[in-house]
């Protein structure tokens, strides 16, 4: 997992305990285990991405072994601008996340999204209650505004 600067606000260690189940989450993704992936999830989990919204763990498994293909050991995950949210039994991270894939190098650069993930605690477990990846667009143009190292977003109108 490489991860920049993490800001945390709220309960320090829990945040730690999160962090530690997004490595988790992240080796699952790597090691296309959607299996272990879904085992860090609550059964209500709801997704909102750029080109659909899924509700139930089924729903989000099916859309994880559709992209499990195309996700391998070699891959990196990025995230930046790191913001986490820590109550007892609560968490909301967001920033911005890249996965970045050797295989595709010089076919597909894949952009910066933003994305959050809230993670709840049931049963002493920390679990993936919602997740959200989008990124932003012109509103004129419809064109996908791409995130700089230092990312200015604005609303166009």
């Amino acid at each position: 997992m490489n991860i920049g600067h993490i800001e945390i606000v709220g309960n320090h260690i829990i945040a730690e305990e999160v962090l530690q189940v997004i490595q988790a989450w992240d080796q699952a993704l790597l090691g296309q285990h959607v299996d272990d992936l879904m085992q860090q999830c609550a059964t209500d989990i709801s997704m909102f991405d750029v080109s659909s919204q899924l509700d139930g763990v089924r729903q989000y498994k099916k859309e994880w072994e559709k992209f499990s293909p195309y996700f391998n050991e070699e891959m990196k995950i990025s995230r930046r601008e790191v913001r986490l949210y820590a109550a007892d039994d609560l968490v909301v991270m967001h920033c911005h996340s890249k996965v970045e894939n050797p295989i595709l190098k010089g076919k597909l650069d894949m952009p910066w999204c933003r994305t959050t993930l809230c993670l709840q605690k049931k049963d002493d477990a920390w679990l993936v209650v919602h997740q959200h990846i989008s990124m932003p667009v012109d509103l004129l143009t419809g064109q996908a505004i791409v995130l700089k190292n230092k990312p200015k977003l604005r609303l166009v109108v």
